[in-house]
């Protein structure tokens, strides 16, 4: 009896699943092995991918040839970054110390507001005297927070590495500018059979990029936005919070949790103050992410927004943050390669391509 000589997709999906496991845990592995290699590689391609918008626009609006408009790009990126490390990051940097000294005190005063409420309570009768437990609580609170915050800038200075690392980082992001895009073709058209690897090319390419330009607008509108909504509010450090909250928008869901985050953070200052913050930030995002341009990011993917965060929580699980910034585009990638028709379903039927030609 010949065996058939296609499988049903179902029975193809079956014997799909435990290899692409095998391969996840695989590859978890080996990024924890070569972590910091990985990350470098990781965030130099993210960075080129970010680059390559400008250098395109630049090619063809302006008809510029593609070494000098990659120039250019890298020239401007190199002058805003020295320009924005020389002015803001010292500001932010003496905003974000004097928010560690100023915390603790938030957090006491909120202590002993509470503990003066139960000691009121206490004196008509009742007998509840919580005051210990609450000061205890409140010191158990300032040291998880001082620890959390305290240990923000050793892992950004741990990410961006030394200065050798830095070097290679800006090395690597030219490399993939001027040959990434050929490497990772002949790659795919080598390892994939037919005209499977240009097809997988193409599909990866337009999720990368819709992602890196959606999650860029939506972070650069954040910031615009709620920096000053916070002055107007009269929170306090908002640059730093508004620029938090709009860089953590370039994530998945990222804007909603810095929102609760600092939200949470004030209200430590001032219940109602903290609340008021949060109803009205809320709001401003989500009319930035429903109304103005780029839509959410569910509908640009064509992601439901349970597979964002599915694919969000198992990206973080294998490469943390560099997972996390990678994992909706080739979640998306993967949808729509498993959606999209195989070149043999997509061809005429035999008998209406001999009706088409007679």
């Amino acid at each position: 009896m010949p065996l058939p000589t296609r499988l049903p997709r179902s029975l193809v999906l079956g014997l799909a699943f435990p290899l692409v496991v095998l391969n996840l845990w695989v590859f978890g592995s080996l990024y924890r092995a070569f972590e910091g290699i990985a990350s470098t590689f990781i965030l130099s391609g993210v960075i080129a991918l970010i680059l390559n918008l400008p250098v395109r626009l630049l090619q063809r609006r302006l008809g510029m040839a593609r070494n000098w408009a990659i120039g250019s790009v890298f020239g401007l990126f190199l002058g805003l970054a020295g320009l924005l490390t020389a002015t803001l990051l010292p500001l932010l940097v003496v905003r974000f110390f004097t928010l560690t000294q100023v915390l603790p005190v938030w957090i006491a005063e909120t202590a002993d507001n509470l503990a003066s409420v139960t000691g009121q309570v206490n004196a008509l009768g009742v007998p509840i005297d919580a005051s210990e437990i609450i000061r205890s609580m409140a010191a158990n609170v300032t040291a998880q927070l001082e620890a959390l915050l305290l240990n923000i800038p050793g892992f950004i200075s741990g990410s961006l590495g030394n200065f050798f690392s830095l070097f290679f980082l800006l090395v690597l992001t030219v490399f993939f500018l001027i040959y990434g895009g050929e490497l990772v073709r002949n790659c795919l058209v080598s390892w994939l059979p037919h005209d499977n690897g240009l097809k997988v090319l193409s599909v990866l390419r337009r999720n990368f990029n819709s992602y890196i330009f959606n999650q860029l607008v939506l972070s650069a509108v954040l910031i615009t936005a709620l920096t000053p909504t916070l002055i107007l509010l009269g929170a306090p450090f908002p640059l730093l919070f508004g620029i938090t909250i709009g860089l953590m928008g370039f994530i998945p869901f990222g804007a909603i949790l810095g929102i609760l985050l600092v939200s949470a953070l004030f209200m430590f200052k001032s219940f109602w103050l903290g609340l008021r913050i949060f109803a009205v930030l809320i709001v401003v995002d989500q009319v930035i992410e429903n109304v103005l341009p780029p839509r959410l990011l569910g509908k640009l993917t064509g992601l439901n927004p349970i597979v964002i965060l599915f694919s969000v929580m198992v990206g973080a699980r294998m490469a943390d943050f560099y997972g996390v910034i990678t994992a909706v585009p080739i979640a998306a990638t993967i949808k729509a390669l498993l959606l999209t028709p195989s070149p043999k379903e997509a061809l005429t039927p035999p008998e209406l391509s001999s009706s088409i030609t007679a």
